[in-house]
């Protein structure tokens, strides 16, 4: 059970696999957006001055994420079982900011 995502153009996503769609790319700032999906995955997605979509894993899933990268733009797969994808504007969502330090490693613990 898997999906693969192509950037057609700056206006569109295509999904193929286990759900077929052709998603609209929300106006998005510096052309910027984020695709998140039931399982937890969330891809950032930018386009360049060369038209060609590019994506960044920026939250890993249950899934696993395969980029595969070219000239002509790159493509998402996510091998899991995904019940609904949706694309957002970079403008239009949030994070939680990580909190706290992190711990440091005791003197004389390792070694």
């Amino acid at each position: 059970m898997s999906v693969m995502i192509r950037g057609e153009d700056r206006m569109r996503l295509r999904v193929m696999g286990d759900i077929e769609a052709e998603l609209a790319v929300p106006c998005c700032d510096a052309g910027r957006c984020w695709i998140s999906f039931s399982e937890g995955t969330l891809i950032e997605a930018a386009y360049g001055d060369d038209e060609a979509c590019r994506f960044m894993v920026s939250e890993e899933g249950a899934g696993i994420t395969r980029i595969r990268r070219d000239d002509a733009g790159d493509v998402l797969r996510l091998d899991w079982r995904v019940e609904w994808v949706t694309v957002a504007p970079a403008f239009n969502a949030a994070r939680a900011m990580t909190q706290g330090e992190i711990m440091p490693v005791l003197p004389g613990l390792f070694g």
